[in-house]
């Protein structure tokens, strides 16, 4: 198998959060782990450009582009399931582990703890974009499903995360305010 087909397999791993929710989506079906990546390196590029923050930007990006891999082998999990965070970092770290081992990449175990770990000013925004992607797909779900209550558990659930990069009379436009 090549690298390729192993994160392909993150078009497959739908989001589980949305799931449980039951989110239908406007297609039919909720985002993969693959869209929501691809959200989460727009919306980071955005903001750093919008914000202009010094952080080192090409590692930005790829711990974005890491920081789901784990879940090709260990699947998505919500707060709501019931395993602990320990037994949740263990099984992610072991697909972590086999992947940069199996294709010889060990920026992504290095990253990824990076991640995980969140220290680095680095891994700090990558956390927010994680929580702020979450906030603006659940307005999306909400407006196309009539359902605000998804909204505002998401909202609700990173509040400081929204007040910091949406809901900041001083950070955004106007028209940006209204997601």
């Amino acid at each position: 198998m090549t690298f390729y087909q192993e994160i392909a397999k993150l078009k497959n791993v739908l989001r589980k959060g949305w799931v449980v929710r039951d989110i239908k989506g406007e297609n039919g079906r909720v985002e993969s782990d693959a869209e929501h990546t691809f959200s989460m390196v727009l919306l980071s590029l955005e903001m750093i450009n919008k914000f202009k923050l010094k952080l080192d930007q090409e590692k930005v990006m790829k711990m974005v582009l890491y920081h789901e891999l784990c879940e090709i082998d260990y699947g998505d999990h919500t707060p709501m399931d019931k395993i602990t965070k320990e037994e949740k970092y263990l099984g992610e770290l072991k697909c972590i582990q086999r992947l940069s081992r199996q294709y010889n990449m060990p920026e992504i175990l290095t990253l990824w703890q990076e991640f995980e770990e969140g220290k680095t000013p680095e891994a700090q925004f990558v956390k927010e974009m994680d929580k702020l992607d979450a906030i603006m797909q659940s307005k999306i779900y909400a407006d196309s499903e009539n359902r605000q209550d998804v909204f505002e558990v998401f909202k609700n659930y990173s509040l400081d995360i929204f007040n910091k990069y949406i809901d900041n009379e001083n950070s955004v436009s106007d028209n940006d305010r209204d997601l």
